[in-house]
């Protein structure tokens, strides 16, 4: 008997008794089970290496959105009863609220005007900072500490600097004036604005002039040679070669600082909270407003989609006219 038991061990005879057993353990139910599942798990193996940042991305970016556009059709306010469905009276509302548009054309100001001169001012400093120049490493971080600042502490920093009693602002124009100035900046609509685009000058500039300097290194300086040599002057050079090798890059930094600018909250909650009044309230400030401090959360959802839908519209036709001006 232990002999015959010691047969089966033998290597002649080890490779069939294997083969016999993993046979039988591989006709039982849980292993064709586990089976198939290794082998479905290799053929999707890279969807299941994607899967927990899409379950991350749908949580956090899609279901808000489609929570909001169902909230949009309903009137979810704690002072009505139940949430009925309204359908689009809601939209109606925030397209015929003063109030929205108001905030809309405030929101168009400061974006347009601020963009604007960040741009000019990005790029004059871009063109002077392209050369090789002393010290241009400790000015390039200099200039950028603005960008890497908070939007709370810029808010907090400007509001003491625009302070009408004891502001470094007024202190300075006072020096100027020959007398002490108490200009109120923030109580005042025009000022008001003025200290809104100033700010938001202050911290983002820097951002334009970054990309613009990237964008200008990048030019081949053959094509100002080439341009020089025919008898071009700086401006003609800078018109007619320069600008049209950057300005895909131009349009990409317009693109990037509006899209931020349009939701402009933190300097105008810290700084002027929407006033005087109403008066210098975003978009953005508008449905916070409406949101977290009327609780209708319907019409904020739905001014929010409303203005969605604009920006798209207008993003939407500048990248195609500057496509066919391309």
């Amino acid at each position: 008997m232990a002999s015959s038991f010691l047969y089966y061990y033998q290597d002649s005879e080890r490779k069939p008794l294997l083969n016999r057993t993993n046979a039988f353990l591989a006709s039982r139910p849980e292993a064709q089970w586990r089976t198939r599942t290794q082998v479905w798990a290799r053929q999707h193996q890279k969807w299941l290496m994607v899967l927990p940042a899409l379950i991350l991305m749908f949580g956090i970016g899609i279901f808000p959105l489609l929570f909001s556009i169902g909230i949009s059709f309903i009137r979810w306010e704690p002072r009505i009863p139940g949430r009925p469905f309204v359908g689009f009276a809601n939209f109606k509302d925030i397209l015929t609220s003063i109030e929205y548009w108001t905030a809309m054309r405030t929101t168009g100001i400061l974006v347009g005007a601020g963009v604007t001169i960040e741009f000019f001012f990005g790029l004059g400093l871009a063109l002077l900072l392209v050369g090789k120049i002393k010290g241009k490493r400790i000015f390039m971080a200099i200039l950028m500490l603005p960008v890497m600042m908070v939007p709370v502490v810029v808010g907090y920093t400007w509001r003491i600097l625009w302070h009408a009693a004891y502001g470094p602002i007024n202190q300075i124009l006072g020096w100027f004036a020959g007398e002490r100035v108490t200009l109120s900046w923030l109580s005042n609509t025009t000022t008001a604005f003025i200290a809104l685009i100033v700010t938001e000058f202050w911290q983002w500039t820097p951002f334009m002039f970054l990309v613009l300097l990237a964008g200008l290194t990048s030019v081949n300086p053959e094509l100002a040679e080439a341009a020089s040599i025919d008898g071009a002057s700086n401006w003609q050079t800078f018109w007619k070669v320069t600008l049209p090798v950057i300005s895909p890059i131009i349009m990409v930094a317009f693109l990037i600082r509006t899209l931020d600018a349009l939701k402009i909250f933190d300097i105008i909650f810290i700084t002027t909270w929407g006033g005087p009044g109403y008066s210098t309230q975003s978009i953005a400030f508008y449905l916070y407003r409406t949101g977290s401090k009327h609780f209708r959360m319907s019409h904020t959802a739905a001014g929010a989609w409303i203005f969605l839908i604009i920006v798209a519209v207008i993003i939407t036709f500048a990248v195609r006219l500057f496509k066919e001006e391309k």
